[in-house]
Parts: C-alpha cells; structure tokens; sequence
C-alpha cells in the first residue's frame, strides 16, 4: 500500500507539473460538452504503453473529475464512501484501454475517450465525490419549479444542457443494465440563458393552457401496487394506496418540471376526476404520461377540442378513485380482468404500441388527432438534451 502511495503521489505531482503548463485551467465551470485537457493525453499515453499502472491511472483520473480539471458532460451518479479503494485486479476493459492509447496518439476524438471515463464511473471502477463536482452557475442563482418541492442543500450537479439538471446526493439505483443511475432529477433554469427560454416559455403570454400532471398514473406504479399484479407478485395488488409524488420517469417527471418552469400552469389529473368542467377553463390542454384515468377523467379530456397528448400511452387503463381509503383500483386494461383487453376504454385513438417505447425519439413527430394532437415517442429524456428536436418541441408546444 505504502508503494502505491509513493507512485501515485509521483503520478500527481507529474500531473499537476503538466497542468502548471496549460494555459487554461477550467476549475469552476462546467461545460455543456466535455473539457479534457490537452496535456492528460500524455497521462493516458504513459497508462497504455505501461508507464504508470492502471490503479495510478485510475486514481488520477479520478482526482481530475473531483477536482473539476476533466469536465464531462453528464456526471453519473456515484456513491463514495472513504474506505473505498482501488482494487489491485484488472478492471478496466480492453477497449477502453484502446481507446485511451488512440486517443493519446489522436487516432480518435475526445467524445470516444469520455466515454471510456463515463464508463468507469458507472460501473464504479472510478469513485467520483458528486458534491465535489461544480456546475456551470451558483446553485443560488438557478430557478426550479415551483410546482415541486426542491430542497437545495442537498442537491449536486449533474449537467448543464437546455436546463441546468441537478441529482440529490446519494440517490442512485442500479438500472437494469447493472449501473448506477440517478433515482430522479431536477431542471433549474439558467439566468444566462433567459433570453432563449423565453421564446418557448409562456411567462407573458395570456394564452390559456394548463398542464395536467399523472398523479394517479404515479400511484398505479408504487410498490406494492398495480405492476406487482401484473409480474404475479402479488394477486390482491390491484388495489393500491394514492401517495404524494415524487419526480419519475413513468409519471413523466421531467417534462412536468420542463412545462412549469416555463411559465405553464398545472393541476394533478385527480382534480378533473373531482370538477370534469375544469378543463373547460383552458384553450389548450398538455397531457403528460396518464395511462391510469377514471371514466369522468377519459370523457373529459377526450371531448375537450383542443389537447396535445404528449406522451404514448395515455388514457390506457380504467381505474375507480376511493376517496375515502385514498385508494385507486384497476377496473380494465392491461389485460385485465381478461387477457386480450389491452385499452380498457377500447379508444381507437390510443397510440401505445410501438410509440411508447421509443424513449430516443431522434424522429420524433406530432400528428393531428380528431380532438387535438398526438406523439410518435416518449419524450421524456428529449427534455434532459439541449438539441434542436427540444427547442422546436417547446416552440411548437407554445404555438400550438
């Protein structure tokens, strides 16, 4: 132990030796595409050709992303605890070894050796502090929604596009693929990018649109609840308990912090199940992902003349509210209470399959419904991206 101390100790001062010679040292602000500095190509040189060991490659590179020298461009989620150290096994794959010594000898461009870091830290083989990790703006100029509850003390960057996106501390799950991922996210506004958001936001405009937000699409996916019945888990979870919700990618999370922020206003969904004329107060009614609707909820929104249904998927499944137990039940759909009942309102206008498993949507498209609009993808991570496809979505959205 005390031999890799030494070396990785004349590893960093190696590194910070180069360092002294750049001519830019971008230690505060994080870019919306990755940094890496020239000189740390010489770094990955010396790991490929056996110069430095892998474990004082890795320890380095991880000192660089804690210190904010290397800038990605998305941080992983990454939980650090302090006696985490570097094994002494062979961790790091073939290519992403490959890909450091193309990289050093300008064979390939930087995204392909980011991408190589990026999986390191997924996988945990490179240990990030995400508390460490500094954001393009102070965390006390940016602007969350105010239609959820942010608690900024305990919130960490994780990258800078469209939105400034933030992850809290810690709250990372193992996705299915086997990586750390975030749990949930929360967009901020940018104060240096005001005058952009405000050609698709609505923060003067007098138009009269509302957001409904899927609280109890939410609910049907708690656990234990609906899809516990449908894996066979559970044979009496089709009934489950109305919770307070929390950002989700199932319950379209993001793009409900994306509408409001802009100046959108909202309502959950359970309030048009309550007053159905409510919706009569709006020219223009944005649907997120509200597969789960009562009755009173699917003719209401589907005789009001004018709603863009944003997400696949919706209006799939009939559920009753108790409002007593604060409970919801499945009543039909997904094939219940019999196989082969997909829609449980039998609407032909539904879009589910194959739109709602197209989370990439590089081809996205908007087409004309009989009462209003529909999608062609789930757009739910195109409002983490700072591309063209999600300025003209929140333009057209805006327009509409």
């Amino acid at each position: 132990m005390k031999v890799f101390q030494v070396r990785f100790l004349t590893v960093l001062i190696l590194f910070i030796s180069l360092l002294g010679s750049t001519i830019l040292i971008p230690n505060s602000l994080a870019q919306e595409d990755a940094q890496i500095p020239d000189w740390i190509k010489n770094v990955a040189g010396w790991w490929a050709n056996g110069e430095i060991s892998e474990n004082e490659f890795l320890a380095g590179i991880e000192y660089l992303i804690n210190n904010n020298i290397i800038l990605l461009d998305f941080i992983p989620c990454s939980i650090k605890t302090e006696s985490q150290t570097i094994s002494s096994a062979k961790l790091v794959p073939d290519w992403v070894k490959n890909n450091a010594k193309w990289w050093s000898e300008d064979l390939i461009e930087d995204t392909d050796f980011v991408n190589g870091i990026e999986y390191l830290i997924k996988k945990q083989i490179i240990s990030i502090d995400n508390k460490k990790i500094l954001g393009n703006v102070p965390l006390e100029d940016v602007t969350f929604s105010s239609s959820w509850q942010i608690n900024k003390n305990y919130l960490v960057f994780a990258s800078s596009s469209f939105f400034e996106i933030y992850g809290k501390s810690g709250d990372c799950v193992v996705s299915d693929k086997g990586n750390l991922i975030w749990r949930s996210l929360s967009l901020a506004l940018n104060p240096n990018k005001m005058d952009m958001y405000s050609e698709v936001a609505v923060w003067n405009d007098p138009q009269k649109t509302v957001v409904v937000y899927p609280f109890l699409t939410f609910s049907a996916y708690n656990e234990p609840g609906f899809y516990d019945y449908y894996s066979g888990k559970c044979n009496d979870c089709t009934t489950t308990k109305i919770t307070q919700p929390t950002v989700l990618y199932t319950s379209s999370g993001i793009g409900h912090q994306a509408l409001t922020i802009l100046g959108y206003p909202s309502i959950p969904d359970i309030e048009i199940d309550k007053n159905p004329s409510i919706l009569q107060q709006f020219d223009k009614v944005i649907m997120l992902h509200s597969e789960y609707v009562t009755r009173t909820m699917f003719d209401a929104i589907t005789n009001h003349p004018n709603v863009l249904y944003l997400y696949p998927n919706a209006l799939y499944a009939e559920i009753e509210v108790n409002y007593m137990d604060e409970t919801i039940t499945l009543i039909r759909g997904h094939n219940y209470p019999e196989p082969g009942i997909t829609n449980g309102f039998d609407w032909e206008l539904d879009n589910t399959h194959p739109y709602e498993f197209d989370s990439v949507c590089l081809d996205m498209e908007i087409y004309k419904i009989e009462n209003g609009w529909m999608t062609n993808c789930y757009p739910e991570n195109l409002f983490l991206q700072n591309t063209e496809h999600l300025f003209k979505l929140l333009k057209f959205i805006k327009d509409l």
